[in-house]
């Protein structure tokens, strides 16, 4: 039985943790990008004794003036990149968008933060970086952003774009499971259980898992039944009682 509890109870697989904790697939970005904007016509051609001046190269309409941006706030420039990222009344420009995002991200905006690491990590709109993942997400992640945790923990779980480090892995799994996301807790339930990254603790297993299923987590719910085939009744009562009286951490 220990075998098949083994074979069975696992961390998603980096593909079904991408599926769950990626904030930023955008099937289909990648769109026309604007036409560009015309200077009006005159109403009366110059005078033949004079030259006509060179025209002004084209502004694209979807890039703002540069003393706009510099003086947006954060919030702003985040947005302002949102727009362009999902095509909200203009056209998708991911590439733009990704540089408000990048703007946005080093004076501290959060949100824009973990939008830039998921475009290096898809590599939209940016060329893939698995530095500037990492950077990103983490960024994001010591700010309290649940998300960011979750993914940042996935790839230290798998080693992607960092040395494998399970311990690490279960420390940010743990802080974004305390904020309530669903996919932290069920992962963070199968590491308590087979003692990866953190001790072996049944009971702590089976509250994290309790947790997850009870949201609709289909691995939670096939692994808890698992783990509570090897709880005896009040190491099982014990796991029920700590998700019972659980309460999310407050987000950001």
């Amino acid at each position: 039985m220990n075998g098949l509890v083994s074979g069975c109870l696992r961390i998603a697989s980096a593909t079904a943790v991408t599926a769950a904790l990626t904030l930023l697939v955008c099937a289909g970005c990648g769109g026309p990008k604007p036409a560009t904007s015309k200077l009006p016509a005159t109403n009366a051609p110059p005078p033949q004794s004079e030259a006509r001046p060179a025209l002004p190269p084209p502004v694209p309409t979807n890039a703002p003036p540069q003393k706009k941006v510099a003086a947006s706030t954060p919030v702003e420039l985040f947005q302002a990149g949102l727009k362009l990222w999902d095509g909200k009344g203009v056209a998708k420009d991911p590439a733009e968008a990704v540089k408000f995002f990048s703007a946005a991200a080093a004076r501290g905006n959060v949100d824009a933060q973990a939008y830039l690491a998921g475009a290096y990590r898809t590599g939209v709109g940016v060329g893939k970086n698995p530095d500037e993942t990492v950077r990103w997400f983490r960024a994001a992640a010591e700010q309290g952003d649940a998300r960011s945790q979750g993914v940042l923990a996935s790839l230290y779980g798998t080693g992607e774009g960092v040395p494998k480090d399970l311990p690490e892995a279960a420390k940010w799994y743990q802080m974004a499971a305390e904020q309530g996301l669903v996919r932290a807790q069920a992962n963070l339930g199968a590491m308590y259980f087979l003692g990866q990254g953190v001790p072996k603790d049944p009971v702590a297993a089976y509250k994290w898992l309790h947790l997850a299923a009870q949201k609709g987590d289909p691995d939670a719910k096939k692994n808890r039944g698992l783990v509570a085939y090897k709880l005896s009744a009040a190491q099982m009562a014990e796991g029920r009682k700590r998700a019972a009286e659980f309460v999310p951490a407050k987000s950001r």
